[in-house]
């Protein structure tokens, strides 16, 4: 025979049971969403870290053009030749690409202050501010320009690129989970 008691106690052991149940299940996701959380904060930050290389490369790319433009200019002095015409007509368009991809080393500056890469921020700014200097002090026309000091500014510029780069992997690696 069933008596209350009996009643009483496999409804508090039901109660309990589900009570528990409750419990882990809200645990569960809440954990999950914890998860899901990180794994697309760490999806962004690499994908805005990706979109920074690429900003930073396209800086690279037109420095590059503008330092071989210069460096085939002092040649052509140093050999008692005139420069041809077209290619004055390219150094000009190169210099107009260069002033526009500093826009986009500005975004890129953002981007790193965003997700809080202080360090590869700094060392974008040093890249960018090496190659306003290498436009400032490299420049067709300056009679004084030697290969010798264009070569030593391309090679700290390439130092500086490798390092942004070295940070910008190391935080590419990490994982936030």
């Amino acid at each position: 025979m069933t008596t209350l008691i009996d009643v009483l106690d496999t409804a508090v052991k039901i109660g309990l049971g589900a009570s528990i149940s409750a419990i882990a299940t809200y645990w569960h996701f809440k954990q999950r969403d914890k998860a899901d959380s990180a794994k697309e904060y760490e999806k962004r930050h690499r994908s805005l870290l990706e979109q920074v290389a690429e900003q930073a490369e396209q800086l690279n790319h037109v420095y590059l053009k503008y330092w071989a433009l210069v460096i085939e200019w002092v040649r052509y002095e140093k050999n008692g030749k005139d420069w041809p015409t077209d290619r004055r007509a390219e150094l000009e368009e190169t210099k107009t690409e260069l002033f526009t991809s500093f826009g986009a080393l500005t975004s890129a500056e953002s981007k790193l202050l965003l997700v809080g890469e202080d360090e590869a921020y700094s060392k974008l700014r040093e890249l960018g501010e090496a190659v306003v200097q290498f436009r400032r002090t490299c420049y067709v026309d300056k009679k004084s320009l030697t290969e010798e000091e264009i070569e030593s500014k391309k090679v700290e510029i390439k130092k500086l690129r490798e390092e942004l780069y070295e940070l910008l992997s190391s935080t590419y690696q990490t994982n936030f989970t």
